[in-house]
């Protein structure tokens, strides 16, 4: 069965545009002109990734991103002409995964969402596991235990919450301020974004090869950081 696309546009040669490149591609396509119909496409069909214009009648493409992100972890695409860094970093903060600015190249469409697929596919943290693994590290949640490349590592407990929130959005760029919600705490005092800084600098020391030129916990500039889980073979280990 081929993967579903739900794409969503307000101008009609956008739409059949994407539409045409991405069935080319072998994907299934959903197509909807508006962020009702798109919801409504949405919550019917239940695609496996949707590319989302931000400027549309009524309902915008920032409020159809939160309002899927309430029920599905399904990658989301922004397709659209607002390229400023105000409207990608809003675009991040609200759930999205990736942004692709007006004009695009096809070839670069396709490989976006094909990126954005395989990163979905990889497994995730889910609360009832109590061993997490990839090619490089192993996490044991009930002993608190990190091996890194099969070596023991030892991390402070911020260390440990700060990874565990990058581990469980593998892919996902989180922002300063939302790491610090996750690590620090709703109800902490901490509100310096140089503190993520500095304590993603000490994770990077224990568990990248090169700290300097980091693999694992990748800088995505001017909007925060994420974890690119190694490819290989691994095994994972539920409660």
């Amino acid at each position: 069965m081929p993967l579903k696309i739900l794409i969503v546009d307000d101008e009609p040669d956008i739409l059949e545009l994407v539409q045409t490149r991405l069935e080319m591609a072998g994907y299934e396509t959903i197509t909807a002109e508006s962020g009702e119909a798109a919801l409504k496409s949405f919550f019917t069909t239940r695609p496996d990734l949707a590319l989302l214009d931000v400027e549309m009648p009524g309902m915008d493409g920032f409020e159809l991103c939160e309002r899927i992100r309430q029920m599905s972890d399904v990658p989301i695409i922004f397709l659209t002409a607002f390229g400023s860094e105000a409207h990608r970093v809003k675009g991040l903060q609200v759930g999205a995964d990736d942004y692709i600015v007006k004009p695009f190249s096809k070839n670069e469409l396709v490989a976006r969402v094909e990126a954005n697929l395989r990163r979905a596919s990889m497994p995730s943290i889910q609360r009832d596991e109590q061993v997490y693994a990839d090619p490089a590290l192993t996490i044991n949640h009930s002993a608190h235990l990190v091996t890194v490349r099969g070596n023991e590592i030892s991390l402070s407990p911020l260390e440990y919450r700060l990874l565990t929130a990058l581990l469980k959005h593998p892919g996902q760029v989180l922002s300063h301020n939302q790491l610090l919600h996750l690590a620090w705490g709703p109800n902490s005092t901490e509100t310096s974004t140089d503190s993520v800084r500095l304590y993603i600098s000490y994770i990077r020391g224990k568990i990248e090869e090169d700290p300097k030129h980091p693999r694992l916990v990748e800088t995505v500039r001017e909007f925060g950081y994420r974890y690119v889980r190694p490819l290989g073979n691994t095994e994972r280990f539920a409660a």
